[in-house]
C-alpha cells in the first residue's frame, strides 16, 4: 500500500459497509432468487446475498453456461449447477436484461 490505493480501499469499504448499501443488495438478491424460482426448469435456488446457485431440473448447467456466453451473458458452473456472482452495484436493468437470457436460455 501507497496512499492513493489505501484511499481507494477506504472508500471502498465505506461503501460496503454502508447499510444502505447492504439493504439494496439483499433487496436485488431476493428480486434475482424470485424471478428464477418461477422458472419451469430451476429445480432450486440456493445462495447467499448476490451469490446465486441453480439446480437445474433437466439441463446440464455447462450446456446452460456455454448457450448464455453466445448470447453474452457470462455465468459460471459449479459441478452441476450454474452459479451467479453479479456485482453487488449491478443495476435492475442490467438484472432484466441478464435474467432474460438466461430465462430464454433455460426455456429452449
Amino acid at each position: 500500500g501507497n496512499p492513493v490505493a489505501c484511499a481507494g480501499a477506504n472508500v471502498c469499504v465505506d461503501t460496503i459497509a454502508s447499510e444502505d448499501f447492504l439493504k439494496e443488495v439483499q433487496e436485488k438478491a431476493d428480486y434475482i432468487r424470485e424471478k428464477l424460482s418461477k422458472v419451469e426448469e430451476v429445480k432450486s435456488v440456493s445462495g447467499l446475498g448476490m451469490m446465486i446457485g441453480l439446480e437445474l431440473k433437466g439441463k446440464s448447467a455447462k450446456d446452460v453456461a456455454v448457450e448464455c456466453l453466445k448470447q453474452g451473458l457470462m455465468v459460471l458452473t459449479a459441478k452441476t449447477r450454474v452459479r451467479l456472482l453479479p456485482p453487488l452495484n449491478i443495476s435492475y436493468e442490467e438484472i432484466d436484461k441478464g435474467l432474460g437470457i438466461l430465462i430464454a436460455v433455460l426455456n429452449q
